[in-house]
């Protein structure tokens, strides 16, 4: 099994108006909503390959009562802990061309005694995992320790953690040292103060974080090549050309697509290609984190994984 982990979901409302005019009242033609949420995503396409995933983190008020409904008719298993606070939404207005002008709610609060008890949760969920996934933002200052804390456990009792986080909750995550990390270039370049202007200092990077401890590391930037690490050796990985629709989820489909690797075995640089090619097949499409091993593998020919 394998347990991701959001901090800070959202029900993410998608918005279908003919066109968008700011002052002026738009009618819909269509709304759909959908979980949102880094860790989430993770799960939602680990779910499509065929692998058992359980989604935890908080969730508060009657949001996070629709997120559980959401959930279960999707088919995610999710045992998320309730806070005070209510679970923020996410609109996005859709127009016919693509265009898509999204509006965020802030966070919602989280208190000491409620990040205390997802930490429990986690614990106990760590224990059947053969991997845990922290994915996202912190919602709030009390917040911002558990990542680091939930590396740390599972870093003890030897259960593989993947980190892929930003601001405050990755700085602090990474001193735990996690297994597998995903920061994207700026995220990298905030967390340790060091500029990468081209592949070789991606390169570098991906090598710096497995000098710390950390098994595996990718350093991503955006749709273009990234570069990759463990101790075996680094890579250089170009995904294939789509056609991009909805590039929201793509990293976190690729986290899923090379753990879905890892799980079978496979070589890392075969993990790397298949990863690539899943945040490809999820960018191409509406839906997020939701490709199927086949649309995956129809795009693999596309891959190039360089070794350096």
């Amino acid at each position: 099994m394998i347990t991701t982990v959001t901090l800070n979901p959202m029900l993410d409302k998608t918005v279908s108006v003919d066109a968008l005019r700011r002052g002026a009242v738009s009618r819909a033609s269509g709304v759909s909503m959908v979980v949102g949420g880094k860790g989430v995503n993770v799960s939602r396409q680990l779910r499509v390959l065929g692998e058992e995933t359980v989604a935890t983190g908080f969730i508060g008020g009657e949001i996070g009562s629709l997120l559980e409904r959401l959930l279960d008719a999707e088919g995610i298993s999710h045992r998320f802990v309730r806070i005070e606070g209510m679970t923020r939404e996410g609109v996005t207005y859709l127009e016919p061309e693509g265009t898509m002008t999204s509006v965020f709610e802030p966070s919602h609060p989280v208190t000491l005694a409620e990040a205390g008890r997802l930490l429990e949760e986690c614990r106990a969920l760590a224990g059947k995992s053969d991997w845990v996934v922290c994915s996202g933002s912190s919602p709030s200052p009390a917040a911002d320790d558990v990542f680091r804390s939930i590396v740390a456990d599972c870093r003890s009792r030897g259960i593989p953690v993947v980190l892929d986080s930003y601001g405050s909750a990755l700085a602090r995550g990474v001193e735990s040292i996690p297994d597998f990390m995903k920061p994207n270039r700026e995220e990298f370049e905030q967390t340790f103060g060091t500029r990468l202007s081209g592949e070789s200092d991606l390169i570098a990077a991906a090598r710096r974080l497995v000098a710390r401890g950390v098994r595996y590391s990718l350093i991503t930037d955006g749709g273009r090549p990234f570069a990759a690490a463990d101790a075996g050796g680094a890579w250089i990985v170009t995904p294939p050309r789509v056609v991009s629709v909805n590039p929201t989820g793509s990293g976190d489909s690729m986290i899923a697509g090379v753990l879905f690797g890892l799980r079978q075995s496979w070589p890392f640089a075969d993990c790397l290609g298949f990863g690539a090619a899943a945040g490809a097949a999820n960018a191409r499409v509406r839906n997020v984190a939701q490709s199927s091993r086949d649309d995956i593998m129809s795009l693999l020919p596309g891959v190039i994984v360089k070794r350096v």
